[in-house]
This record gives C-alpha cells, sequence and structure tokens, in this order.
C-alpha cells in the first residue's frame, strides 16, 4: 500500500551532537552516522494537508518527530526516536506507525507542544540546501523489533530560518540530548513525500 502526504510548514530543527549520545540511543546494528560532517538530533515537524493512504483520503493532522542519524545495512538512515501526532493522524497506528497522541501548534513561524515542552518561533530567510538532511530515504524506529520505511519525496522549496526567541526542546533530554546552541533551522512552506508500509 501507497501513502502519500501533501505538507505544510515542514520545519527542521537540528542540535549538533555528541557520537556518544547517538550511539546510546541506536539499536543494535546501527552505527551513528555524521550528516554534513556533524552529529545530529532533530525535531521536524509539519501539517499534513492531504494525500491518500491507498485509495483512501488522508485526513489532516500535524506531526513532530524527533530523530537522529545512523547507518543501517550499510546505508544513511534516518533513526525516528519518537512520532507524536495530532487526533487525525492516530491512524497510522493500525498501519504499524508508532504514533502517540500530542497535542501540537503549528503555524507559519511557530512550532509549539506545550505539553513536551517544545517551543521554536522563527522567521523565514533566503533559499537554502539541506543537503543530507533532505536526501535520506531509509527511515528505522523501533517497535517490538526494528522496522524500516521507505520514503520518496518530493520537491521543497527550502529556505533558511532563524529563532526570534531562544529555543525550548525539553523533550529531547528524554533521550539524552542536552539541547546545548542554537537550532539550525530549515523551513519549506509546502512539500510531499510518500512510502509504504514499514516492514
Amino acid at each position: 500500500m501507497r501513502i502519500s502526504f501533501d505538507v505544510q510548514d515542514l520545519l527542521i530543527a537540528s542540535w549538533e551532537t555528541e557520537r556518544e549520545a547517538v550511539a546510546r540511543v541506536a539499536p543494535g546494528g546501527a552505527e551513528p552516522s555524521a550528516v554534513g560532517g556533524r552529529y545530529l538530533v532533530s525535531i521536524v515537524s509539519f501539517r499534513v494537508r492531504g494525500g491518500r493512504v491507498g485509495r483512501v483520503p488522508a485526513p489532516p493532522f500535524s506531526q513532530l518527530n524527533v530523530r537522529t542519524y545512523v547507518t543501517w545495512t550499510g546505508e544513511p538512515a534516518v533513526l525516528f526516536l519518537a512520532s507524536r501526532v495530532t487526533l487525525g493522524g492516530l491512524g497510522g497506528i493500525v498501519l504499524g506507525a508508532p504514533y502517540r497522541l500530542a497535542r501540537i501548534r503549528l503555524r507559519p513561524g511557530e512550532a509549539r507542544a506545550p505539553g513536551l515542552g517544545l517551543s521554536l518561533r522563527y522567521r523565514t530567510g533566503g533559499p537554502a540546501d539541506p543537503g543530507e538532511l533532505g536526501r535520506h530515504e531509509l527511515g528505522i524506529f523501533e517497535l517490538s523489533r526494528v522496522r524500516s520505511i521507505r520514503i520518496t519525496r518530493g520537491e521543497a522549496d527550502w529556505r533558511s530560518a532563524q529563532l526570534v526567541e531562544p529555543a525550548r526542546a525539553d523533550l529531547l533530554l528524554a533521550y539524552g540530548f542536552a539541547a546545548a546552541g542554537e537550532p539550525d533551522l530549515l523551513y519549506s512552506a509546502r512539500a510531499s513525500f510518500q512510502s509504504g508500509l514499514p516492514d
């Protein structure tokens, strides 16, 4: 079954971290992988505004996830540590997605999840190259075992972004990451991606 989403307000906030911090959360068989020469942990948020799950229209919902970057079976991969969605996204659990419910508020210039201790307020700038962050095609997560998913990304109009107030990212602490310093931000007003079901 193919899943396709059209998304808005896609924000990637990435903090530099230590290789050892990535190694602590990596499942067996995965190795920390540098992205652009640095080890990173990211919070990614977006609003799903259309798409399909097979032949069924996808309901609107918001999502944020915590991720870091590893090598899995010899290939660079995104390691999803947490995926939180609003009510419309909970149907993904039936399809094998590791979703949990959260209150998430996303709009241009702001990503907030008060119950998770997340607050990012930002302004966008000029065109930006996402580099390796926009090229990973393999995602993995643990749900009773390590599962994988293939992702195909459509076009996105990537922009740089800068914080307009200090970031709050308390949820990173639960995974052993200290959000020290300001994150690097990338933003796209619109994007799309497709995937199959997790294996």
